[in-house]
């Protein structure tokens, strides 16, 4: 925990007091806890917190429960300490509320009202979220084919957009750090970032990719509409399907849905959900269900512990 005291100290300006805790007391917890974490005392500001050191690896659902165990046997509040981490993990941790240190890259202590990041980020002139054809060519190039030395015109091609859009969107990933735009006549995209990295930077730029909702009582045979929803994460994981089908669908197809065999009606007496999308999802998947990427980016904002864990592990099962 050296290093920890050494962060303090450069970042806030404290000598922190940390100390051991004794057998006797470490006996409290059970022997699956302290065989994965290093606990120790800490005093910050004249009040008592627990750091928890983090061995391996984990999902933030499994830490939250772990720390909670900890401060109940001890009626001490928690701080996690990783050593590293990646930023989707980052932001989940944040959004639960778990207080954390990474040394020398960020401390998030909300009973300390402290949020500090130590490394300097770029000022960039964004939109507030990516367009629609900007997510759709970032996903492409993560799970169809890369789109790398590919020049603008063969992108919006491939994607059926228009080269003007398609142009657009790359500047756009340019600015966010993304990509590099080489080329005078003709403009390629040079990606110089791994694609889990690529990955980590552009999905809280990201929207959910579904634009409305419609639900039907009936049923459908069009191999046009992709499995979506709860249906598409019982298949990517172990989480139990549901008896109401989901179907995503390109923009404006909904001219076609209108068949003999469905009948538009209100949610609660629906079999059918049919998704209208904001860009295609069939140019994203081979198989009849929606892509990884895009379902993760539909149950983001979802607070079902059940969920959140079958979110983690399809990132972390994804193939970079």
């Amino acid at each position: 925990m050296n290093e920890v005291k050494k962060y303090l100290k450069e970042a806030l300006g404290i000598d922190a007091e940390i100390t051991l805790l004794t057998t006797d007391k470490l006996r409290k917890l059970p022997v699956y806890i302290t065989s994965e974490y290093n606990i120790q005392l800490i005093k910050l500001f004249n009040q008592k917190f627990l750091l928890v050191l983090v061995r391996n690896d984990f999902t933030t659902e499994r830490l939250r429960k772990h720390l909670d165990t900890i401060k109940v046997a001890f009626n001490t509040n928690t701080i996690a300490v990783i050593r590293q981490v990646e930023a989707y993990k980052r932001l989940r941790l944040i959004e639960k509320k778990i207080p954390f240190i990474i040394p020398y890259k960020q401390m998030y202590l909300p009973d300390l009202l402290i949020d500090l990041k130590e490394y300097v980020s770029i000022p960039r002139e964004l939109p507030l979220a990516m367009r629609p054809a900007t997510q759709l060519l970032i996903l492409y190039h993560l799970q169809v084919e890369t789109l790398e030395g590919i020049n603008l015109k063969g992108i919006a091609e491939k994607l059926f957009y228009d080269a003007a859009t398609i142009t657009r969107s790359a500047f756009y990933l340019q600015n966010a750090g993304l990509c590099r735009i080489e080329g005078t006549k003709e403009k390629c995209l040079k990606f110089e970032k791994a694609k889990r990295e690529l990955w980590d930077i552009a999905e809280p730029e990201m929207t959910t990719p579904v634009n409305k909702t419609q639900f039907y009582a009936g049923y459908t045979l069009d191999q046009n509409l992709k499995k979506s929803n709860i249906n598409a994460l019982a298949n990517y994981s172990d989480l139990n399907d549901e008896q109401v089908e989901f179907y995503a669908m390109r923009p404006g197809y909904g001219r076609f849905i209108g068949e003999v065999n469905l009948k538009p009606v209100d949610q609660m007496e629906g079999n059918v959900c049919i998704e209208e999308w904001k860009y295609d999802p069939a140019l994203l998947t081979k198989t009849e269900y929606i892509d990884p990427l895009s379902l993760y980016l539909c149950f983001r904002e979802n607070k079902n512990e059940r969920i959140e864990m079958a979110l983690e592990k399809l990132i972390e099962k994804f193939p970079w």
